[in-house]
């Protein structure tokens, strides 16, 4: 599979922010100033999106040709399908979080940077994803798996509905024309696959799926999903993670992490911009819950979080090789 454009990947995450400030009357953040300050980066993100979706298309925004309406109408499309993606995701902690009393923002969206001339976005898809302020100190494991588990709930199911329109309007090509300069060779996830298979069947050995645009949109969301799976520090998965096994989830943080690194030599060096991302905001998950863990039996959202991030897991998005490879230390076949 690949996606006609040239610009690297970003490490990016589409998450929470939470803080021990207590729990507050209101929502953190909801005053009028913070409302400017997400509608204004919510249209950003929507100008930056489409430019990615520009750029997918192998144009550039700085290229008058590239606004004939065909390639204005596919870009917005993109932009549309990846800006709910992001949305639903947030919405989906949003929602849980208010319906649960736990004090939460409107969400921020994060616009990616560029368009930059020569160079195009970064990172490629437009978007480094979008965050909720939540205060709590502390919060049962119930509301904590609640909150942490709709949002991937929502992205996911966003997701799933655009990676079938876009696949289904994707074509199969020769994989001789995906070898010209300026393609970008992506990785499939298992979601992928299973899209790819339903609409086209199975390739011949010589071809290869070229993605449309809303497709690549699609793409972009499994990537988001199963970052925000990884069961490490605070991110979506590690509150869920935290939420079944308490102070002893550190354990799974810090063995998820290595095997980030590991990845990060071996398959894709973006991962370890991002595990370094993660040291930094810290890979053990502050002491939060008011009552017991909660037993496995009742944990069906952690199940779900782990038949999603198995569905939506490539362990090397982009094929360029891990970090060894790329230096030489391993040498390619």
């Amino acid at each position: 599979m690949h996606s006609e454009s040239t610009h690297e990947l970003g490490a990016t995450a589409s998450g929470s922010e939470h803080s021990s400030a207590g729990h507050a009357p209101r929502a953190a953040g909801d005053d009028q100033g913070s409302l400017r300050n997400q509608l204004a980066l919510a249209m950003l993100s929507l100008v930056t999106m489409f430019c990615a979706g520009l750029y997918a298309q192998g144009f550039s925004p700085f290229d008058v040709s590239a606004w004939g309406s065909t390639g204005v109408g596919i870009a917005a499309a993109y932009a549309g399908s990846l800006f709910t993606i992001v949305g639903a995701h947030e919405l989906g902690h949003y929602l849980s979080a208010r319906r649960r009393g736990v004090p939460a923002s409107r969400p921020y969206l994060l616009p990616g940077i560029g368009p930059i001339p020569g160079s195009g976005m970064v990172p490629f898809f437009g978007t480094f994803g979008a965050f909720i302020r939540l205060q709590w100190s502390r919060v049962s494991a119930t509301d904590l798996m609640a909150v942490a588990g709709w949002g991937p709930v929502a992205g996911f199911l966003v997701t799933v509905a655009v990676l079938a329109m876009g696949v289904g309007i994707s074509e199969v090509v020769p994989i001789s024309a995906g070898d010209a300069e300026g393609v970008m060779r992506l990785g499939d996830s298992l979601l992928m696959q299973a899209m790819i298979a339903w609409h086209h069947g199975a390739l011949p050995a010589d071809h290869e799926v070229a993605l449309h645009p809303v497709a690549l949109a699609g793409w972009v969301g499994c990537l988001l999903t199963s970052l925000n799976l990884l069961p490490i520090g605070q991110l979506d998965g590690g509150h869920l993670v935290y939420a079944v096994l308490g102070e002893r989830a550190r354990w799974v943080s810090y063995a998820g992490f290595a095997l980030l690194v590991a990845l990060g030599l071996l398959m894709f060096p973006g991962w370890l911009l991002f595990a370094g991302l993660l040291a930094a905001m810290g890979l053990r998950h502050p002491p939060m819950l008011s009552g017991e863990p909660l037993p496995l039996s009742r944990a069906w959202m952690l199940g779900a979080g782990v038949v999603m991030f198995a569905l939506t897991f490539v362990p090397a998005p982009v094929e360029v090789g891990g970090l060894l490879d790329v230096l030489g230390v391993v040498a390619r076949e």
